[in-house]
């Protein structure tokens, strides 16, 4: 294993059409869609802030893998090369109503430049046996299943994308273009923006207050430490991805995992206030990790962090009582900030 494997920080599998993948590989651009598939409705705010929230902790060479969706195949390996950014202008893909503007750029990956070059794939049922064994953690399903968000991108754990790319290796010989694929990477005007401008409506929709968590947990190195509650966290060594299913037979999902070292930290996130069911249901989500085969009982350390505006006083006083036992709860209080375009939060105990 390369330096630079040993460094990766994120990685990510992102969905298309078998139609989109020529232009999107050859091309080196991803883009998710904004309207409803097949019509001209914009999605709802709550869908375009789930695709926001899935997208807006990319950064630059994090790993790629392209899950296309007819084929049931697995893509790669590649990496960002621009971070997300929204351009509802320039059309790249043949679709007469959609842009696909919430976009990222990527190439190659160097360290894996020749399985690209010759698209290099794995089946996706080759992962199932991995993930039932609990070898995949942060992956259930690809496929659209009924009670699961439909979701273009994932973020999936570091250690996972591990197992990906030795897949891709093991299958190479057989799962291969047979001649070298162009690459010829396209380059966005300058005027287009961050997908971090693009959140909205921080404190009326959970998503957006999500997007912003996602975001920061990437990008500050100050607030990733408050959260898994340790000042002397090494930001290099920390892990994280939304949308985590504690256990995968009750499809229970918690809004963000963070895993650092021994260390397990469930974030639940609430748009308003918080009370006790939320700390129930945090708890029970805590038990059902527990039970997960790869987590050790006596080495492993498990944590929920509660985030809202406001907290119920009968809360703070049960995270009190059940401090004294545990001191594994920590309630996040955010502040939305800039007329919901951002948030910022403190801790209230």
């Amino acid at each position: 294993m390369t330096q630079r494997e040993n460094k990766m920080r994120g990685a990510f599998v992102c969905t298309l059409s078998e139609e989109d993948w020529k232009t999107t590989r050859e091309l080196g651009i991803y883009g998710n869609r904004f309207y409803k598939e097949g019509t001209s409705h914009k999605l709802r705010d709550i869908q375009q802030l789930s695709i926001i929230r899935d997208l807006v902790s990319m950064r630059e060479d994090d790993v790629v893998f392209f899950h296309i969706r007819g084929k049931q195949t697995i893509h790669g390996i590649y990496k960002v090369r621009k971070i997300a950014y929204f351009d509802d202008k320039n059309r790249i893909w043949n679709n007469p109503i959609e842009a696909f503007p919430y976009r990222f750029l990527f190439e190659p990956h160097p360290d894996h430049e020749y399985l690209a070059k010759y698209d290099a794939n794995i089946e996706v049922r080759s992962l199932y046996e991995l993930i039932d064994r609990g070898e995949i953690k942060s992956l259930v399903t690809l496929e659209n299943e009924q009670n699961i968000e439909a979701r273009g991108v994932r973020k999936i754990l570091v250690e996972d994308a591990k197992i990906l790319i030795s897949l891709l290796y093991r299958d190479f010989k057989y799962r291969r273009a047979k001649q070298e694929l162009p690459f010829v990477p396209y380059n966005p005007p300058n005027n287009v923006f961050p997908l971090r401008n693009c959140i909205y409506k921080v404190g009326q929709i959970e998503n957006a207050i999500k997007a912003v968590l996602m975001h920061e947990l990437a990008y500050n190195p100050h607030l990733v430490r408050r959260m898994l509650l340790e000042l002397d966290a090494n930001p290099e060594e920390i892990d994280f991805v939304n949308e985590f299913f504690i256990a995968q037979t009750t499809r229970k999902s918690i809004d963000i995992y963070i895993r650092y070292r021994n260390s397990h930290v469930l974030v639940e996130v609430k748009t308003d206030k918080v009370d006790e069911s939320a700390l129930e249901q945090a708890l029970y989500y805590r038990d059902l990790l527990s039970q997960r085969s790869w987590v050790d009982a006596e080495k492993d350390e498990i944590k929920v962090v509660l985030v809202g505006k406001r907290f119920t006083d009968t809360l703070q006083d049960s995270v009190k009582k059940l401090t004294k036992v545990n001191n594994g709860v920590r309630l996040v209080r955010y502040k939305p900030l800039h007329s919901g375009t951002w948030g910022e939060f403190e801790s209230v105990y």
